[in-house]
């Protein structure tokens, strides 16, 4: 759970923020190492998650919503849960996937189906040895943004995504076409990071990342909202 909420929450725009150099840029670093450190004491986190395109050809446009949370301290920890819920996506439906005692449970049509969690450092960290900061073009910090009463850091990082994609490619392995192909369609992602300044938690992020195809420009957003700390996180049953 530790391992998805920091690749979710943080990893994008902390990317942006060592990548760069100035006054901005090493704010940023500091507010990102807070928020490291503060997401490690965390004992339990729910959050909700809404990815949806714009621009879509046909008004084929389709909206995800994700709700959960989990554990990563105490009785409970590695527990974690993920509900699914899809607009105009008949094929994704609503799923809910469980993580419990080393075990990835997933539920779609109505049915339980059990497998393995992947363990050992490749499943940690499948990009270890790749350096993102490379392609990071701006970075930037406003202070003190009030969002729903409570002051909060805004951090905005700008993603060479195209860039990004190529060097992957140039390590060689498994799906090296498939980025290939992704490197032409893809814009370069923009991600705004509100961090608190009471608790140091990464509260919100957004993502915009522009797609070109067929002459045809679609923008996919992601909200990613923490929406409880150190509560109950109602993690369902299996089977």
């Amino acid at each position: 759970m530790r391992r998805l909420l920091a690749l979710a929450l943080v990893g994008l725009v902390a990317v942006a923020a060592s990548g760069c150099s100035g006054v901005d840029a090493q704010e940023a670093q500091n507010l990102l190492d807070q928020s490291t450190t503060a997401m490690a004491k965390v004992r339990s986190l729910n959050f909700a998650i809404r990815m949806w395109t714009e621009g879509a050809p046909d008004g084929e446009n389709f909206t995800v919503l994700m709700r959960g949370g989990g554990y990563q301290r105490g009785r409970h920890a590695g527990e974690s849960y993920a509900t699914i819920d899809s607009e105009n996506l008949p094929e994704l439906g609503r799923m809910t996937v469980v993580v419990r005692r080393n075990a990835l449970y997933v539920k779609a049509g109505g049915r339980w189906s059990r497998a393995p969690v992947p363990t050992g450092q490749a499943a940690a960290n499948p990009l270890s040895g790749f350096d993102l900061t490379r392609y990071v073009t701006d970075v930037r910090v406003d202070n003190g943004v009030v969002v729903g009463g409570e002051p909060m850091d805004k951090i905005t990082g700008v993603i060479d995504t195209k860039a990004a994609l190529n060097g992957l490619m140039s390590l060689g392995g498994t799906g090296s076409s498939d980025l290939g192909s992704a490197a032409d369609i893809l814009g370069d992602i923009r991600a705004v990071l509100y961090v608190s300044r009471t608790t140091h938690l990464p509260m919100r992020t957004l993502v915009d990342m522009p797609i070109e195809f067929i002459g045809q420009k679609v923008v996919m957003h992601m909200d990613i909202v923490i929406t409880g700390i150190d509560k109950r996180v109602p993690v369902p049953s299996v089977g």
